[in-house]
């Protein structure tokens, strides 16, 4: 018989270190808190790894325990994750809403900078001379240090009100971002902002937001811009986010514009089918992003004299939308088509891997090489992506244009098929 006094003693002093943090980090949101609205998601603080370690040691218990013949349990949802500002920090949250698009509040702002476009390249003589493009951890692994939090209208909340600019612009993004010393030289303090989640037209006419083209992989929609460096009236935190992650060209912060997400075709459902044509916002190729956290268990198996375990876990560095558990490694890879709770979901293809998950999403640090080059060596699986491009992962499709997706939702496989991806 195993004794188990040691891991409960470690887990209990684990749990004890979450409390003193999540005290610490409600007070310090009680202090920011946004005119009329409410906080969505689990408690922003500094102890996801700690999170991670209770996860860890609790799975280690059971798996050292000889229990005989283990009994597999239905899929369902452990986890569920929005990226407000594209390529920055994550957010959990207990339940999402589900749009044609994606979760409502994932990848809908995302950090740009100019780009000159050569000579060759023009048109002509007197075309534009560059444009705008989205830029993300691939290049600049810093915005992984820039923390977002979700804030919706409260109607309990003393201030609200239907006229609240809070209330009109259906909620608030808060953003922190580390920030410089004058004194040290170090980005030792945190500074924040807020953003109008959907601003209204009255509010981008009085803000100064104007429209212009902003090229995101081969799109080029017309996207909101909220502010950039080349204004002499923008806000300092445009400019302490381009010191700080690096980027030496003009940068800019840009949303989606209403009416303008981009139309997903390639791998998934057409329109004859689902009744619309599946879009996205800033998300690279598909509305939604699944995977099973038994194959990142394999992955980290794989990894363990490799990554350097700033966290126990590998799962934040694949920035997926949706977690689930309770169904062995890699079994996403065959679904054609499954049920989340009450609503129905296309998986249209298999995610390809860049070398984005080699950033820590806690530090900004990024690994010279893992977990991408493990990875490759044994998930190169699809025909469709080309020799040496890795999958892990599932994208999806939303059958129907609204929906509800929560925590510990079943998961039912309804068919199963193969999968060839669809390049660019």
């Amino acid at each position: 018989m195993i004794d188990l006094r040691i891991p409960l003693l470690l887990l209990c002093l684990v749990l004890s270190s979450v409390f003193i943090f999540t005290s610490f980090a409600s007070k310090s949101s009680e202090e920011k808190s946004p005119r009329a609205c409410k906080k969505i998601g689990r408690e922003r603080n500094s102890s996801s790894e700690i999170w991670a370690s209770v996860k860890h040691t609790i799975s280690a218990v059971l798996r050292h325990r000889r229990l005989g013949k283990q009994i597999a349990a239905a899929g369902a949802v452990e986890s569920l994750y929005v990226h407000p500002i594209k390529s920055c920090r994550a957010v959990e949250i207990e339940e999402a809403e589900v749009l044609s698009a994606g979760f409502k509040h994932d990848r809908r702002y995302t950090f740009a900078e100019f780009r000159e476009l050569p000579d060759a390249e023009r048109v002509s003589p007197t075309s534009q001379a560059g444009g705008w493009h989205f830029v993300t951890q691939r290049k600049y692994g810093k915005l992984a240090n820039i923390e977002v939090e979700v804030w919706v209208p409260d109607p309990d909340s003393l201030d609200y009100a239907p006229g609240e600019p809070n209330v009109q612009s259906d909620g608030v993004l808060l953003v922190r971002y580390p920030a410089r010393d004058q004194r040290t030289g170090k980005h030792e303090t945190q500074k924040s902002f807020e953003l109008p989640f959907h601003p209204t037209k009255g509010q981008i006419m009085n803000q100064g937001y104007t429209m212009q083209k902003m090229t995101i992989w081969n799109d080029c929609p017309d996207s909101l811009l909220i502010t950039s460096t080349n204004r002499a009236d923008s806000p300092p935190w445009i400019r302490d986010i381009q010191a700080y992650i690096g980027c030496s060209k003009p940068f800019a912060l840009f949303r989606v514009a209403a009416g303008h997400d981009r139309q997903v075709f390639r791998n998934a459902p057409r329109k004859e089918q689902l009744g619309h044509q599946s879009v996205v916002g800033f998300a690279d190729a598909y509305p939604l992003h699944i995977l099973g956290l038994a194959s990142v268990e394999d992955v980290d198996r794989r990894l363990t004299h490799v990554v350097p375990r700033f966290s126990t876990s590998t799962a934040p560095r694949f920035r997926a939308n949706i977690y689930c558990k309770g169904l062995p490694a890699y079994a996403e890879d065959s679904w054609k088509r499954i049920m989340i709770g009450q609503h129905m979901y296309y998986v249209s293809c298999r995610t390809t891997r860049c070398e984005l998950p080699n950033t820590d999403q806690f530090t900004g640090k990024k690994h010279r090489s893992e977990p991408s080059k493990t990875i490759r060596s044994y998930r190169d699986i699809d025909p469709g992506a080309g020799p040496g491009k890795a999958c892990l992962g599932m994208q999806m499709v939303p059958a129907a244009e609204r929906g509800i997706i929560k925590v510990g939702d079943k998961i039912e496989i309804l068919e199963t098929g193969e999968h060839c991806y669809i390049l660019q």
